[in-house]
């Protein structure tokens, strides 16, 4: 069986816990209507998702292999992969930035606080308006910090 797609993902993600009618998953997606289509016929086929011919639901006990596929760390590593290689191609709209900063010891504790505050800011964020934000309209947001030592070592084992 071959991995989820981000686009799969997305749809699967609109489901979520609920049954959809095929223009709710559409809407919620923002997919094209006939690609939207495409993705839940080839998640039926799958067995991924279930219909009774009107709503769209996630199948109940999905097979462990489905679930590793679905929320493996192959699968998020992939997801993550291709949403970073859409963003950098993205010509208009992004605010995204990237640098190599020199950071001694207390510069790098604040910042890392930082972050922790940003995570949970983005907690609470996505809680509150998870029910009310389509997918089609949510952000992409990443952060984080690395060692440029530790970047380069993997990138020479190739991992």
């Amino acid at each position: 069986m071959k991995g989820l797609s981000s686009l799969e993902r997305a749809v699967l993600e609109c489901l979520g816990k609920k049954s959809l009618t095929y223009d709710e998953v559409q809407g919620q997606s923002g997919l094209h209507e006939n690609v939207c289509f495409n993705i839940l016929q080839a998640l039926i086929i799958r067995g991924i998702i279930a219909t009774d011919g009107m709503r769209y639901r996630i199948s109940e006990n999905l097979s462990p292999l489905i679930m590793e596929e679905i929320n493996g760390m192959n699968a998020k590593l992939a997801e993550s992969l291709e949403i970073i290689e859409a963003v950098l191609d993205q010509a208009e709209g992004r605010n995204f930035k990237f640098a190599k900063i020199a950071m001694d010891t207390r510069d790098e504790k604040i910042f890392l606080a930082m972050l922790s505050n940003l995570e949970s800011f983005l907690l609470d964020a996505h809680k509150k308006s998870e029910a009310a934000v389509p997918l089609k309209e949510r952000k992409v947001v990443f952060w984080g910090v690395g060692q440029v030592s530790t970047l380069m070592h993997q990138m020479i084992r190739g991992k």
